[in-house]
């Protein structure tokens, strides 16, 4: 079987535009198919960790993303006070010109990964629903037109819509029963790194600098709770005076991003009858330690290497399980691990233990 030469992606979220730029990257020509017509550009932070930076410098858009964002080494844990509980390492994985993490606005980042996938000569169909992938060998859109492929990456996330051409194979989440809601408010005063804050019960919240006049902030709550202004500074009246400051940011018609805490992890391949499955489809992890996006862009990595290998597509799909499936596995069962421990603490629970386990899982490439 002859080399790949045409990749067609489904989904324009990270892990799409990601995978686009790689394998534009790597000399291919790539068409990503959207079924949206706006791109999407929510108004929240990402935590830019370690990993997710030296992976997003090996596609080319490191110094943009620094550029774009909010440089920071270390992160603390705080009560509500702001009392210093505990003090997490961020090693630098980048190497020297870069910073060992960065607080970044989501859309941003959306954005740099677009632009560098259409310098590279990605085409983009959005608006451009499909329908159907066939055997990795045709993309089928809305409008009845196949656009032949000779790999097909679904990354348009868990719940994937019904394709005539492959078997089912839902992934089971398990619905953690939690949810994070974020927005964009005025940074806080002398915060210059990232911030975990521990209030009373479940109350949690993480505090991420996007730029010198923002933050990320996101507070976790139950499913289904409110995520008004007014549920939100309720939420926050009473968990310490940083909790509590954090709240009163939060202004009527503060617009609010809320995710659901899933997890899931797809069995067996990733792949089948040449179409593989990326990011959110194929693993779905909690967000702590900002793995979520983290091994969505690493699966983006991974492929672009393998592509200039110019291996054909069966012994393509086979190193890349063979770079990504255990791997996965492991940073899925920690990003899942501290997950339970918010809905439900043990005796056992240590979040800097769990944080040092998963430097080690991530301290090299993939």
């Amino acid at each position: 079987m002859a080399a790949i030469g045409h990749v067609g992606v489904v989904g324009a979220g990270l892990a799409g535009l990601a995978a686009a730029l790689a394998a534009a990257a790597a000399g291919l020509r790539v068409d990503v198919f959207e079924a949206v017509p706006v791109p999407f550009a929510p108004q929240a932070h990402i935590d830019v960790v370690p990993n997710l930076l030296r992976d997003l410098a090996a596609l080319g858009v490191g110094e943009a993303c620094v550029r774009r964002g909010f440089p920071y080494h270390g992160l603390a844990v705080l009560d509500g006070d702001g009392r210093l509980l505990h003090e997490i390492a961020t090693p630098r994985l980048s190497g020297a010109p870069f910073p060992a993490c960065l607080g970044m606005v989501y859309g941003d980042l959306l954005g740099l990964l677009r632009d560098a996938a259409v310098a590279h000569g990605a085409r983009l169909h959005v608006g451009c629903a499909v329908t159907d992938v066939a055997a990795g060998e045709a993309i089928v859109t809305a409008d009845g037109q196949r656009h032949g492929v000779d790999l097909a990456l679904v990354a348009s996330g868990s719940r994937l819509p019904a394709l005539a051409s492959l078997p089912a194979r839902p992934m089971a989440l398990d619905e953690l029963q939690q949810q994070w809601c974020h927005a964009l408010l005025p940074r806080p005063p002398m915060l210059e790194r990232t911030l975990w804050l521990l209030g009373t019960g479940s109350t949690k919240a993480m505090v991420v600098p996007v730029d010198a006049r923002r933050a990320g902030i996101a507070v976790l709550q139950p499913l289904g709770a409110s995520s008004t202004a007014a549920a939100m500074r309720a939420t926050l009246a009473g968990q310490g005076r940083l909790l509590q400051s954090l709240g009163a940011l939060w202004k009527d018609g503060t617009q609010a991003l809320v995710r659901p805490v899933r997890s899931g992890l797809l069995e067996g391949p990733w792949h089948e009858q040449g179409v593989l499955r990326i990011g959110h489809s194929a693993h779905v992890l909690p967000p702590h330690f900002g793995q979520a996006a983290a091994q969505a862009v690493e699966d983006a990595v991974v492929l672009g290497d393998l592509l200039r290998l110019q291996l054909s597509r069966d012994e393509l799909l086979q190193a890349f399980m063979a770079r990504r499936g255990e791997r996965a596995r492991q940073v899925h069962a920690v990003a899942t691990q501290a997950a339970r421990w918010d809905l439900r603490p043990e005796a056992a629970t240590d979040l800097p233990a769990l944080a040092a386990q998963l430097a080690q899982l991530v301290a090299g490439p993939a």
